[in-house]
């Protein structure tokens, strides 16, 4: 039988439709823990993966529209954003996920084939900042950009050999998430807010936490476990803490994820592929729904309870869970935490002091990458690097096995100090440098000149070996319950029930909180003050020169005062009299025409 030559292309095109939908997959989770101290946790995750044929196409599923066609215009190999408000809180124990700097973050890699990287990171910051309504544009000079050599590597496949100068890394500390951001990052999942998980995001209740922060970001991942096939994936995460102590009376009160999140379960996601609900295990006793017929098999310790979005119903949503709200103990801190303050006093300079702590017991090599605003001109020969023991208070000087530097220009450059260094065991490193404070020019001041100028947190990585890791779970550390998605996962259903030659990847990435310095500011109240003066003094001084000039003057000669006295009596009775006689001749003249009527 003959085929028509229509039919045959019309077959191929649906076949290879067909198979294009079929390499498009779709997972949705949700993450719920107590945290301790009357703090409940939730991370959203969005993960969508697609064939990289998909450049070649014009139809999409998954995947938005907006987002390939960035990668394809301006060459983006990888890129991250994350817009946070708040900071994680070290008593709510170690980072169950990744977190990110407080503000804006936004990191890319761009091809080897790209001509000008800068030019195609400007591009590349003004397009997220249309698509998600932030002031990312502000991020595509040289005075906000730096590019790190060890401490932002490609997460995903890479697709040519890399150098440093492709990857592009900034920050802006003052962007704060609001409901502007949340909006249009919504409508990039498949089923948006109307169905799945999507239908808990609430903004009015979102943004009653206390920490939030929102992240999406594109990666190249293997498709098989031989990577022979490579796809693209679209991560959106969302994490919010909440604490119930504002919600509720008390923090021990029975809580629900409706009466936090303020929204419904508008039924399942028919785009996604598994979605899922995790209770995580915490130090606290946590009651959970009592339907085991819900729960579906996990095989992670960490995971309390797993429930399928398909059968969760009204009843789950509201059911009321029950915790001690007790207050979490030292031996949960994290491994390694990280800090930064600001030293000096005075207008003209001041310095930075960085504390990382360690917990752990065994050294860790570790990576340090700062960022130095222009306005900030640091003295390199005062950087100094020494280690604290906790019990003897002795101070030992370090020398990083490795610095890299680069000075900051004033209006021209962002400078950056980057080191790798060994952080001894159950030690503290503290890391200092000075700095001149740069003037700033009257049209370089923030609306709120008094509140002072942010400094970007430093970032601290480290990677676990498999050893370390093994000797945290024999001794059941609290670190080796992080939740942190190794790089060959692209969600945690698959992190906990797949059984890999390597478990986790050991990577950890945390960050210090933003320092604030307060820079030379000039009284911009005092042209205010003078303009009033000036406008006051011009009025009085105008008004007295416009009296002498428009009012007209007779000229008088002058006369003695006793003259003058006798003259105005004179005057005065003639005027009584001549108004008397005035007065009887009027009085004659009306009394007349009366007397003649009489007479007729």
């Amino acid at each position: 039988m003959k085929v028509h030559p229509m039919l045959g292309f019309r077959l191929i095109a649906f076949l290879i439709f067909s198979a294009l939908v079929y390499c498009e997959n779709f997972d949705e989770e949700l993450l719920i823990k107590d945290l301790g101290h009357g703090y409940t946790a939730f991370h959203f995750n969005f993960a969508a993966t697609t064939s990289e044929s998909v450049f070649h196409s014009k139809h999409y599923n998954i995947l938005p529209k907006p987002i390939i066609q960035i990668l394809k215009k301006y060459d983006v190999d990888e890129f991250h954003l994350s817009i946070s408000r708040g900071i994680w809180d070290e008593r709510w124990g170690s980072n169950f996920i990744s977190v990110s700097p407080s503000g804006a973050e936004l990191w890319a890699w761009f091809g080897s084939q790209t001509t000008s990287v800068d030019q195609s990171w400007f591009k590349l910051t003004h397009a997220l900042s249309g698509l998600f309504c932030a002031s990312l544009n502000r991020l595509s000079t040289n005075e906000h950009f730096a590019s790190p050599i060890h401490s932002y590597k490609p997460s995903g496949v890479p697709k040519f050999s890399r150098v440093s100068r492709e990857v592009r890394y900034s920050q802006l500390p003052g962007e704060a998430l609001c409901s502007e951001n949340l909006t249009p990052w919504t409508k990039y999942l498949p089923c948006k807010s109307f169905s799945g998980l999507g239908s808990l995001l609430r903004s009015t209740s979102l943004f009653k936490s206390n920490y939030n922060t929102m992240t999406i970001g594109v990666r190249r991942v293997c498709l098989d476990l031989e990577c022979h096939e490579i796809g693209l994936e679209l991560m959106e995460t969302l994490t919010v803490v909440f604490d119930r102590s504002l919600l509720f009376a008390k923090r021990t009160s029975p809580w629900s994820i409706r009466s936090i999140l303020g929204s419904e379960f508008k039924g399942f996601c028919d785009a996604a592929n598994t979605s899922r609900v995790f209770i995580l295990t915490s130090y606290e006793d946590m009651n959970i729904p009592l339907d085991n017929k819900l729960k579906v098999d996990c095989l992670d310790n960490r995971v309390l309870a797993a429930y399928s979005t398909k059968d969760l119903s009204t009843q789950f949503i509201s059911f009321p869970f029950k915790t001690s709200g007790k207050e979490s103990s030292p031996e949960h801190s994290p491994l390694v935490s990280a800090t930064k303050h600001i030293t000096g006093s005075g207008s003209v300079r001041g310095g930075v002091k960085a504390f990382l702590t360690s917990r752990a017991d065994f050294n860790l090599k570790i990576v340090y990458f700062d960022l130095i605003p222009w306005y900030t001109q640091v003295f390199f020969s005062s950087l100094k690097i020494y280690g604290l023991d906790p019990k003897t208070q002795n101070k030992t000087v370090i020398t990083p096995n490795w610095l890299a530097v680069k000075p900051s220009l004033a209006r021209k450059r962002i400078g950056s100090i980057e080191l790798v260094i060994t952080l001894p065991a159950l030690n503290q490193l503290i890391i200092t440098y000075e700095f001149r404070k740069v003037l700033q020019r009257w049209n370089e001041f923030p609306p709120d000149a008094n509140h002072g100028f942010f400094l970007p947190a430093a970032t601290v990585s480290y990677v676990l070996n498999s050893e370390q890791i093994d000797y945290l779970n024999k001794t059941k550390h609290t670190a080796s319950h992080n939740l942190n998605l190794p790089n060959w996962a692209s969600s945690y259903n698959q992190f906990f029930n797949t059984t890999h030659s390597a478990p986790h990847d050991g990577f950890v990435r945390l960050h210090t909180p933003v320092s604030l310095v307060t820079m030379p500011t000039p009284d911009f109240s005092m042209p205010f003050n003078v303009l009033c003066l000036v406008c006051s003094v011009v009025a009085v001084v105008f008004g007295s020169v416009h009296k002498a000039t428009t009012t007209v003057f007779n000229v008088t000669l002058q006369q003695n005062a006793s003259d003058s006295i006798i003259t105005h009596l004179i005057n005065r009775i003639l005027t009584k009299k001549n108004t008397s006689k005035t007065m009887s001749e009027q009085n004659i003249s009306t009394s007349a025409p009366s007397n003649h009527d009489k007479n007729d």
